[in-house]
């Protein structure tokens, strides 16, 4: 309805401004509109009241929807306007102006709040979601809730021995770094090799670890971490240049709690030297890079790996599928992945461009959601997926 709602308003009339009385009234309106338009950009909430003359009772229904586009135009308003106009060249060598103001922002989703009826008019009272969905560079900052799993190790025969203890020191390094990040609730489970097939199990009655040392699962909405280091010993370079050298690739996988699909994976590559061959011994001996400046040179891109895997991941949008339960939608998420009453989310709308809902109660594991226009039936929300704008801290 509102669709087409829109696409009347677009139809407007020009506005003529020999009506002088109507024309210091837009005039008044428009510059405090113009002034205000800067609210265009951004969400927020509004409520307007649109009017309509009952012409004939059975022109009640055709009321009601005059009203209720003028409720909306109202609203779309409160975000900012544009103004257009020209200047018309009568037959009498006037000149006569037209002005029209047109929203600059657009309703998202709305819901009727009061309708009243005379012998004249027609009142409808809407509050309305106004301007633009929130996007930022981070606007989803929270918590992540990780598990890390048993590490990979893959150090290659060419790459020097005195290198594989150095590997493991990394992968150490690397633990430490996530569990010591402020932005990150790790659990440490490197004893453990995550298997999703043994964790997508619904039963455990016949495996023997599981009975004898329990089964670690992820729960929906935390993540997996698997570490790797891969280790590659190369020589290159040419006469007086040649040299021994290494490819330290150090990877992190990332894979969804509950589902454990792969999510996302992080990754950086470095070369180092571990020794010199030049035809001269002493330059050799003397070029030799010590161990401890190699362990560094490995460990050095830890600390700003973790920060990119970190950041990207409080950045991302927490979404959930919505359900019914007990006549309330709710999803699956709640105070233990960082959800805060009144935090907004947002769904594809079907008669409007969005459905906005706000989360009104909220448990350990789960939220219950309620519509901005709880006329709605949520029957039609059951299945969708949900993204939280910011969550309120």
């Amino acid at each position: 309805m509102i669709l087409d709602l829109y696409a009347r308003l677009e139809r407007r009339n020009w506005l003529d401004l020999a009506r002088l009385p109507l024309v210091l009234m837009l005039a008044v309106a428009c510059f405090l509109l113009g002034a205000t338009s800067g609210h265009a950009a951004g969400m927020r909430f509004t409520e307007t009241t649109g009017r309509a003359v009952i012409l004939d009772p059975a022109l009640e229904q055709q009321a009601r929807m005059t009203a209720l586009e003028d409720a909306l135009y109202l609203a779309a308003l409160e975000g900012g306007a544009r103004i257009d106009g020209f200047s018309a060249v009568m037959t009498d060598s006037s000149l006569e102006d037209h002005f029209v103001v047109r929203p600059a922002s657009r309703i998202l989703d709305y819901t009727i709040t009061n309708e009243v009826i005379d012998d004249l008019h027609y009142q409808v009272s809407i509050r309305a979601a106004v301007g633009d969905l929130p996007k930022g560079p981070c606007l989803h900052r929270r918590d992540v809730n990780v598990t890390i799993f048993a590490p990979r190790i893959t150090h290659d025969e060419a790459a020097p021995a005195e290198t594989g203890p150095m590997a493991s020191q990394v992968i150490t390094a690397l633990v430490e770094a996530v569990e010591a990040h402020a932005g990150v609730n790790a659990a440490r489970a490197t004893d453990t090799i995550l298997d999703p097939q043994r964790l997508a199990r619904t039963t455990d009655k016949f495996d023997y670890q599981a009975l004898t040392t329990g089964v670690i699962r992820v729960r929906r909405g935390d993540f997996a971490l698997i570490p790797e280091i891969t280790v590659i010993g190369k020589r290159s370079g040419s006469g007086l240049d040649r040299r021994n050298e290494m490819l330290v690739t150090l990877q992190m996988h990332l894979f969804e709690g509950d589902s454990y699909a792969p999510v996302d994976e992080f990754v950086v590559e470095q070369l180092i030297t571990t020794r010199k061959r030049s035809p001269f011994r002493t330059l050799n001996v003397l070029g030799q890079p010590r161990r401890k400046d190699i362990l560094d040179q490995m460990r050095a891109p830890v600390s700003k790996l973790v920060d990119s895997m970190v950041t990207k991941l409080q950045c991302e949008p927490l979404t959930a599928t919505m359900s019914v339960a007990d006549g309330r939608l709710s999803v699956p998420i709640g105070s233990y992945h960082g959800m805060r009453e009144n935090a907004l989310a947002v769904a594809s709308g079907t008669d409007t461009p969005w459905q906005i809902m706000r989360v009104t109660s909220v448990a350990p594991m789960s939220s219950t959601l309620t519509p901005l226009n709880d006329r709605r039936d949520i029957g039609t929300l059951a299945g969708r997926t949900a993204e939280f704008m910011e969550i309120p801290q």
